[in-house]
């Protein structure tokens, strides 16, 4: 049976008459009795009681028009929904970002998506350069966003930003009170980092300032996330240096000093697959 064959059904069941559904359908009478006919052979019953003088539904009848209505409500519905996954109305776009991306673009993204899309979900996961890479390759993201990230080849991108790093001291650290210009005073502090290989690009800048004055950063402990970092940083565990935005909003007992006279900047970058650009180019515009 076909979706116009039951649409046919449910107008001979409102108006009990085969000639007045065959006009309003459209069709010639015979048509319509022999659609009818073929309708009930394949479910097995009787639909319709017919005589003379009347047309009646029969019990079998009047449980398969419920159904049938249902049915073509449900796929109304599901034409609609596909129509809007289609437009970026529905479904879900996901995003992984840095820690840093929570405190200044991501937030608002995703309040334009919710206030244009309400009925699209947004899934934001916060996680490492190089695990962003990983899973925008294998298609687990739509979009990351991430500092200094070294992209692969069929990755576009775009800076959203580009800001100061900071060096982030704890609360009573004896450098704290002091305007650094020398950071090789740095070299004997123990420092908190995240691992090289998941920091993909980023990592690579705060090594290259360090080198610029002539030290290797000592890491004695590693985290991908910049909360993590500075709690560490706060109980007195080492320093770091983190981008600016990083620490907004932070109520902690920490010394922030910004590094404003360094040639090496924190860019946040936007990316997505090249071939899946105009598939997200609506969600790509709203940063």
């Amino acid at each position: 049976m076909g979706i116009q064959q039951i649409k046919n059904f449910l107008v001979l069941c409102d108006t009990l008459n085969f000639r007045k559904a065959a006009e309003q359908i459209n069709i010639v009478q015979p048509a319509l009795s022999r659609q009818i006919q073929l309708l009930e052979n394949e479910i097995g019953a009787m639909l319709f009681n017919r005589s003379t003088g009347a047309v009646t539904l029969t019990e079998a009848g009047i449980f398969f028009q419920k159904e049938a209505q249902r049915i073509l409500q449900d796929l109304n519905k599901i034409i609609i929904r596909t129509t809007q996954v289609h437009n970026g109305e529905a479904g879900e776009v996901r995003i992984t970002h840095s820690s840093s991306a929570m405190n200044t673009v991501v937030p608002s993204f995703l309040v334009k998506v919710k206030h244009r899309w309400p009925d699209l979900k947004t899934i934001a996961q916060e996680t490492s350069n190089f695990q962003q890479i990983e899973m925008m390759l294998s298609r687990k993201t739509d979009i990351g966003v991430a500092p200094n990230i070294v992209l692969p080849p069929g990755v576009n991108s775009k800076i959203l930003y580009t800001e100061n790093f900071v060096l982030i001291l704890p609360g009573g650290h004896p450098l704290s009170k002091k305007k650094l210009s020398d950071l090789s005073v740095l070299k004997t502090e123990t420092f908190i980092l995240p691992q090289l290989s998941t920091g993909v690009g980023y990592v690579e800048a705060i090594l290259q300032i360090c080198h610029a004055f002539g030290f290797e950063p000592k890491v004695a402990h590693e985290s991908a996330h910049s909360i993590g970092v500075l709690r560490l940083v706060e109980a007195g565990l080492g320093i770091s240096i983190e981008p600016l935005s990083s620490v907004r909003g932070a109520n902690m007992n920490i010394k922030a000093i910004e590094l404003k006279n360094l040639p090496q900047k924190v860019s946040m970058i936007l990316f997505w697959l090249r071939e899946r650009e105009e598939e997200l180019s609506r969600f790509i515009k709203m940063f």
